[in-house]
């Protein structure tokens, strides 16, 4: 078996560039909003879902990440309190994430069983390596936002805004 040679690499790299350039329009075309939503695709807000899934599964909480709707909270979060180019670093990662697990495990995250994919996202855990982790770090942060940002949730954990308690008075 030949060894990868500095050849190999750079046309590889080449051929690499030339289909993504070809292919970029197509994948612009590809993550437009989903329907009712103003940056996540459909395929994001799914990748969404399937996180959301494992990392708030229910119990001990009234509601999982679904019913919850964690990823349409995400879509929220990303268009009105993040710059647009981390929001497009957030939906880069939620890609990498969805693709990543291809050559891994045959299929696409979101179509891994809930068992596989809280695998995969403990791997993305892993501080050994930093920058999968920070990425796993992003997916935990803006999900969590989303998820606590539901008032059954803030309900539920006793959470109250303002100063004085009701029920005691002033």
């Amino acid at each position: 078996m030949a060894g990868i040679t500095r050849r190999t690499l750079l046309t590889g790299g080449a051929v690499g560039a030339g289909l993504a350039a070809i292919g970029g329009g197509a994948a612009a075309v590809a993550l437009r909003p989903a329907p009712g939503a103003r940056v996540l695709s459909t395929g994001e807000l799914a990748v969404g879902e399937a996180i959301a899934l494992v990392v708030f599964p229910g119990a001990p909480f009234p509601l999982n990440g679904i019913e919850a709707g964690v990823a349409a909270e995400v879509d929220r979060i990303l268009a009105d309190m993040l710059h647009p180019i981390h929001a497009r670093g957030f939906r880069a990662l939620l890609e990498g994430l969805e693709w990543g697990t291809l050559a891994s495990r045959g299929t696409a995250f979101s179509r891994l069983s809930a068992a596989e994919r809280a695998e995969v996202l403990a791997v993305w855990s892993d501080p050994s390596v930093f920058h999968r982790r920070l990425a796993g770090d992003a997916f935990r942060l803006v999900l969590g936002m989303a998820y606590f940002q539901h008032p059954e949730i803030l309900a539920h954990i006793g959470w109250s805004t303002g100063c004085a308690d009701g029920e005691r008075g002033a």
